[in-house]
């Protein structure tokens, strides 16, 4: 019997919905936030976190410590006024489904 594996891509987010993102800011419980509020190293950090990676990878990938990525979320957060990834996560999609809707 063979059993069969559902890949799910690597990448979450494509370059035009992250683009759409950067471009509108994210919406959180029906209030837009400037995603520019943003330094440029929580914005490369937040994308990261949207694409699902762990602080660990983000880490390696961004050439910091992982204590440095926390760092960096725990502002995202703070300026964002969530609470943790998976709300910035579940921001995010709301605005590209938002976006989707409204054509």
């Amino acid at each position: 019997m063979k059993t069969h594996e559902i890949r799910e891509p690597a990448v979450l987010m494509t370059a035009a919905e992250r683009m759409q993102i950067d471009a509108n800011g994210i919406t959180a419980r029906n209030n837009v936030i400037p995603i520019d509020c943003l330094s440029k190293r929580e914005l490369q950090v937040a994308h990261k976190i949207m694409e699902g990676r762990s602080n660990k990878v983000i880490a390696s990938e961004l050439f910091i410590s992982e204590r440095t990525v926390k760092f960096h979320c725990a502002n995202i957060y703070k300026k964002l006024n969530i609470s943790n990834r998976s709300v910035l996560i579940a921001c995010c999609f709301r605005t590209l489904y938002q976006e989707v809707a409204s054509l």
